[in-house]
């Protein structure tokens, strides 16, 4: 199904350009407008095909470094930039930075405000009004289909088996965290390392990730077959704003 999401490359190459036409949308009514930078390194979880912890931790040597913690891969968004009443209402075409806000007044000092303002204005230009909420959900819906196969519940059993030889009693993989106590200021507990190290080594005992993935795999095919059409035009859309984008 990732073949059919957008990934984090391809939402960095958007966003960038939709920045510098929303920049210079801006500046027609004589505000300098910076927004967040859209590069940086977030964890490859915030990309749309979220596979490296998809079936819970299975790196050991990060396991055995950093527990269940994303370390250096950790990612906080950065502040949207403070704005005057009329510069939000450029910026958005609304009164307030948030859904349901009233629409704002047509135009400011005589300049013609766009419809949902330079943010839209920006997407417009890249045909980056992007809807994927059907890969995101058949993703979804082959995740909790494959969970309920009777070869992932028995491997799913003999993971938890697994874990209660190595002293923990646990049902599923996203719960095995919260064995782990936190040290203090948030570091990385000895206890915690032992809890991911012993979930990552279970997991490779049973090969839970392994039947785990062939058996996801094949839902998402019989997902993709189903919806073949309506996924490749989505697909395409995607890669048609990436190109616009990256020609900007």
């Amino acid at each position: 199904m990732s073949a059919y999401m957008e990934n984090y490359s391809q939402r960095q190459t958007i966003d960038s350009a939709v920045n510098r036409f929303t920049r210079d949308c801006m500046a027609r009514f004589g505000f300098s407008y910076n927004p967040p930078p859209s590069d940086g390194n977030p964890a490859s979880i915030y990309d749309d095909t979220n596979m490296v912890r998809r079936y819970g931790i299975t790196d050991r040597e990060s396991a055995s470094k950093l527990g269940y913690h994303l370390g250096s891969e950790s990612y906080t968004p950065p502040p949207v930039p403070r704005m005057s009443a009329a510069e939000v209402a450029v910026l958005s075409g609304h009164v307030e930075m948030k859904p349901g806000a009233p629409e704002a007044p047509p135009t400011l000092n005589g300049i013609p405000i766009p419809r949902e303002g330079c943010q839209r204005e920006g997407l417009d230009k890249v045909g980056a009004m992007l809807d994927t909420t059907l890969s995101g959900r058949l993703d979804s819906e082959s995740f909790d289909t494959s969970k309920a196969a009777p070869q992932v519940q028995a491997a799913l059993g003999q993971w938890s088996s697994c874990m209660a030889g190595k002293g923990y009693t646990v049902d599923l993989p996203e719960n095995a965290f919260r064995l782990a106590p936190a040290g203090g200021s948030g570091a990385v507990s000895s206890a915690e390392i032992a809890v991911a190290v012993a979930d990552v080594d279970c997991k490779e005992t049973v090969n839970l990730v392994g039947i785990w993935f062939e058996t996801e795999s094949r839902v998402q095919q019989g997902l993709i077959e189903k919806n073949q059409l309506a996924l490749t035009e989505l697909r395409d859309r995607i890669n048609a704003a990436v190109k616009a984008a990256a020609a900007r």
